[in-house]
Parts: structure tokens; sequence; C-alpha cells
């Protein structure tokens, strides 16, 4: 059963089976919020390295662009690349 929070009624007269059920789904519900935390955490730790010491490139591209910029910018994607890795 899915825990309905308008169970019990407004005076209505205690029945353990309803109440029971509706701990059991409460108990289902922070299981579940358990799960999605020891998720967020693994992703948290699987993600990627922290790159601030990768500078931005300062770089004016022309059109179309040299074989020295393109090879500029192949040269930052590999630095970040490698801190993302680390």
């Amino acid at each position: 059963m899915a825990f309905d929070p308008n169970l019990p009624a407004n005076n209505a007269p205690i029945i353990a089976v309803e109440l029971r059920d509706q701990f059991n789904a409460l108990d289902a519900k922070i299981g579940e919020c358990a799960t999605q935390v020891s998720l967020n955490d693994a992703i948290i730790n699987g993600s990627a390295a922290n790159c601030d010491g990768v500078a931005e490139l300062s770089l004016t591209v022309s059109n179309p662009p040299t074989q020295a910029q393109v090879q500029a910018i192949l040269a930052k994607l590999n630095e970040l690349i490698g801190g993302l890795h680390h």
C-alpha cells in the first residue's frame, strides 16, 4: 500500500491494519531516500576532479583557422582532459 497522508481520517477509530500499512509505507519511503543519498554520494565521489588550474585559452581564431591555432586548441583540450582524470 502506498502512503496516504489522509489516513487515518479525523476522528476515525484506530484500525491497526490501516496504521500498520501507513507505517510500512513511510518506512519504504525512508528507505528510498537513504538509497537516493547513497547514489548522490556515489555520483559526487565518482565525479571529475577540479580543473581550476587549467587557465583559459586566450586565442583569436582566424577564418579559416591556422594549423597553429587548431594545435593550441587541441593542446588546451588535452590539458583539460588530463585535469579531469586526476
